[in-house]
């Protein structure tokens, strides 16, 4: 499958971000964040030269591209709470320091590992052509999801060792990240085949 003209306006979207952000972070010496614009950069990469054969919709390419916005505004727009990635919106659950339900870094991991979720569900039924057990699938689907998510927070924990000064918490914030990394795949893997069960009956 080639490149749509939708892949190539999200590819083209995806490098301003990383070059335009990246600059910006590189400017005010945040190299924690110089470094997610690289993984932006690299994500982007691999999928464009794997495009032919992961076929991925465009949906997924979306997905990746909000991410990306997300991602970057998390470390550069201000708040009551500092950066926005810090960002307390609703006080669910308060247990005293990191320990804290809702917070947009939550917000952004449940995303980004739905949307992850999504493609192994997608690689899985579409290019390893699995067409039979759809729960197996996608519980196969969540389940990778959470796993590949343990690379996330390696990369982290890397920044956090390497660098003098990052926004990345301790065991609290490493769990919960886990959490709803587990979570946003579960909510986007079941939603997606509810509604591929419905579509298939009408």
């Amino acid at each position: 499958m080639k490149l749509t003209s939708s892949h190539k306006l999200l590819l083209v979207t995806n490098l301003a971000l990383v070059f335009g952000f990246g600059w910006y972070y590189l400017q005010s010496a945040n190299y924690e964040f110089v470094a997610y614009a690289g993984t932006i950069l690299l994500v982007s990469i691999v999928l464009t030269v794997t495009q032919k054969f992961s076929r991925f919709p465009s949906y997924i390419w979306l997905g990746i591209t909000l991410w990306a916005v997300m991602h970057m505004l998390g470390g550069s727009v201000q708040t009551v709470d500092g950066v926005l990635y810090a960002y307390r919106i609703v006080p669910f659950f308060d247990g005293g320091g990191e320990f804290y339900i809702l917070k947009y870094d939550q917000v952004v991991h449940a995303f980004l590992y739905g949307v992850v979720g999504l493609m192994f569900y997608h690689l899985l039924r579409v290019v390893v052509g699995v067409r039979s057990h759809r729960v197996f699938i996608a519980a196969t689907a969540i389940f990778a999801a959470a796993g590949f998510s343990i690379i996330n927070e390696i990369i982290e924990f890397l920044a956090a060792v390497n660098l003098p000064e990052t926004g990345v918490g301790g065991y609290h914030n490493t769990v919960l990240d886990m959490i709803f990394n587990l979570g946003g795949a579960t909510i986007a893997v079941l939603l997606y085949l509810i509604r591929e069960r419905h579509h298939v009956r009408d």
